[in-house]
């Protein structure tokens, strides 16, 4: 079952991680991370939720028709826009080539599509 947690409650934006038979897919691989790599996305995020996504191509983009990436140099993290201002986290990994793997973004929009598909039936 697909719900979600709130990681930030921002000035501009909500951010939500979604959370698969109660685990948090995103706070898992966070909490992986080394504390470097740790600091810079958790930074990240709380900008975003308090002054919106980064404008800077380096550190968020449009990857595929609604899914979009934060970026810590090799970290990605997997996002969707919800009604309102909400940010949707759908899971992380690290990227190791100059594109993204179609196969996370197939996972983003799998998970999106549950999240939603969830939220109907609420």
């Amino acid at each position: 079952m697909i719900d979600t947690e709130k990681l930030y409650a921002g000035r501009r934006f909500d951010i939500y991680a979604i959370r698969n038979k109660g685990v948090s897919i995103v706070q898992d691989f966070i909490e992986g991370l080394g504390e470097s790599d740790k600091t810079k996305i958790l930074a990240l995020l709380k900008r975003a939720a308090d002054h919106g996504p980064p404008r800077n191509k380096e550190k968020f983009k449009r990857i595929g028709s609604d899914i979009f990436e934060f970026k810590s140099y090799q970290v990605r993290i997997l996002c969707a826009f919800d009604k309102g201002s909400i940010i949707i986290l759908t899971h992380g990994f690290i990227k190791k080539r100059d594109k993204t793997p179609g196969r996370e973004i197939e996972k983003a929009k799998k998970l999106m599509k549950m999240y939603m598909e969830g939220r109907r039936l609420k």
